[in-house]
């Protein structure tokens, strides 16, 4: 199962910048920009009474495409990193050991602390 995971995430990390989602969801985003600019332009040139109102709606438009892309592109940012950090550590989960040289009935790590200890080690 390892190696079908390994290569798995490095199939998706070989893939080119054109097949890339985060690069879909930018060009996307993008044309949905340039699209309602150039219909806000040019409802401006036909209803020069209301463009005040036309500029705060395509504002408005223009803004919640960004906000939209720039939540989908930090989504896929988030799992590509989550996959890239699988695949450096898939070698080294595998491998996993603690050594030693103390003997083990010596090795005790039973005596914990309590928070009051740390207010009394306080200068004041």
């Amino acid at each position: 199962m390892g190696n079908s995971r390994a290569s798995l995430i490095e199939k998706k990390l070989g893939q080119p910048a054109s097949k890339s989602k985060k690069a879909l969801y930018a060009g996307f985003a993008g044309i949905g920009v340039i699209v309602v600019f150039l219909l806000a332009a040019f409802l401006i040139l036909k209803h020069s009474e209301v463009s005040r109102e036309i500029v705060e709606l395509s504002t408005t438009a223009i803004m919640a495409f960004m906000a939209l892309a720039i939540t989908l592109i930090t989504g896929q940012s988030a799992f590509d990193w989550k996959a890239v950090s699988a695949l450096q550590h898939l070698d080294e989960d595998s491998h996993e050991t603690v050594e030693s040289n103390q003997p083990v009935d010596e090795l005790s790590i039973s005596h914990g602390r309590s928070p009051k200890d740390f207010l009394r080690d306080t200068p004041f």
